[in-house]
């Protein structure tokens, strides 16, 4: 049996309750699981009336509901800090970590290290570990040291986040759920279908391809297996772009900024859609200045929003003969980097031009989802910069990303000190919901 370490005289360890009896024959069966029965006793709030007439009943109904589920959810609730009002539901069997990195639990706190703390689950218990971060972690007001087991109540800080530690029975709601909206509603369902659509159209581009080139396979017929390829490869470039657009529009992750060659990521997204380019016979020219100094971006960021540009420029300009040009500058006065992405298509119609950055408002009809320019928008503003349009005489459109040199806040691989706050009041924030 697991024991916990201490982390305070807030409470010791879950006492057995001395007036619950389990009868002899059920201790006997292999479905009645103790650890179980604390969970749901901690969370369901029994043991404040363990002693009533109906405690039995109840203790007894809860501990055999608990073994035919198992499946009590561990939440973080953040209840002060950048985040606060966010929760975070642990799986049962994944370690999580706890930072500002890509791969941890989401956090815009700039006072919390990238790889703060771990946590880990072992049968049914889950334990927290410092990973020498900047300014260490804290669980009920003390400072860990090695690995210690959490349990419901628990408040845990790192920096200026503070998360107390949930366990809730996934059937029962946690909050009254409100009405239905229905405008949000007939949003989501729009939302849906449209990229429904979306997927179903490429779909239908991937079989009419593989059909080619099998076809073209069994008569030997190569000359023929090269035409149906093209159509195979544009649409899993498609649905790849797809896939990507709706992670990056549908949850946010943490920057990771760091000085970075804009020039190398704006060349690495080039050349990644030269093979695109030349199967439309679009010409792709690529200007980089070589004197540009590191610039203070997240590279997996840019390079998505340049993706969109140039997916966006290589599919409006006319096919053998079309042009899109990149060029990547910095400008000292202004203190920004500057890209551009020009094309020579027929350029976007005025009426469409107000609701470009929109989602889901594409001008491509069957061929787009409006996904590309909103996620690209979304990317440069939360860098600080700006992304705007505008219409080349004699026609032609240019797009065009501004990523500030200087963004203001400290170089993000510092962890700053947390806020000078009062010590946490574990007691009080754990009965406050």
């Amino acid at each position: 049996m697991h024991t916990r370490t201490s982390v305070g005289p807030t409470h010791a360890p879950w006492p057995r309750p001395p007036s619950l009896r389990i009868p002899s024959l059920c201790k006997r069966a292999m479905c009645w699981d103790w650890r179980a029965l604390r969970w749901e006793i901690a969370n369901a709030r029994v043991s404040r009336s363990i002693n009533s007439p109906c405690s039995m009943h109840n203790a007894r109904r809860i501990y055999a509901s608990s073994y035919l589920r198992n499946d009590w959810m561990i939440v973080l609730h953040v209840i002060s800090g950048p985040d606060s009002g966010k929760q975070h539901v642990l799986p049962d069997i994944e370690p999580q970590l706890i930072g500002r990195s890509t791969e941890a639990l989401g956090s815009t706190d700039s006072s919390v290290s990238r790889r703060h703390a771990e946590l880990t689950p072992s049968t049914g218990d889950w334990y927290l570990r410092d990973l020498r971060s900047t300014h260490g972690t804290w669980v009920n007001g003390q400072r860990i040291e090695s690995r210690v087991q959490l349990r419901a109540g628990d408040v845990i800080r790192c920096g200026d986040t503070q998360m107390r530690v949930q366990a809730l029975d996934p059937g029962v709601a946690a909050t009254p759920v409100p009405e239905s909206d229905p405008a949000r509603l007939q949003a989501m369902g729009e939302t849906v279908a449209t990229i429904s659509h979306s997927v179903k159209n490429i779909l239908q581009g991937l079989r009419g391809g593989a059909d080619a080139v099998e076809l073209a396979l069994r008569r030997g017929d190569l000359e023929m297996a090269r035409e149906g390829w093209p159509i195979v490869a544009r649409n899993l470039d498609r649905i790849s772009w797809l896939v990507m657009n709706m992670l990056a529009y549908a949850k946010d992750r943490p920057l990771e900024i760091e000085e970075t060659d804009i020039g190398a990521v704006v060349v690495e997204a080039c050349e990644l859609m030269k093979s695109t380019a030349d199967r439309r016979g679009v010409q792709l020219l690529t200007h980089v200045d070589p004197s540009l100094p590191p610039a203070p971006i997240d590279a997996n960021a840019v390079h998505q929003v340049l993706l969109n540009l140039l997916a966006n420029a290589v599919e409006a300009a006319p096919e053998r003969s079309g042009r899109v040009a990149v060029r990547c500058a910095f400008d000292p006065p202004q203190g920004v980097f500057r890209i551009d992405v020009s094309d020579n298509g027929a350029g976007v119609p005025i009426e469409h031009q107000s609701r470009l950055f929109e989602a889901f408002a594409s001008t491509k009809g069957q061929r787009g989802t409006g996904l590309g320019l909103a996620v690209a928008r979304a990317l440069v503003e939360r860098h600080g910069g700006t992304l705007t349009f505008a219409a080349l005489v004699p026609h032609g459109t240019q797009m065009r990303a501004e990523f500030p040199a200087d963004r203001g806040d400290p170089d993000s691989d510092r962890t700053r000190g947390p806020l000078p706050t009062r010590e946490p009041d574990t007691e009080w924030d754990t009965v406050i919901q």
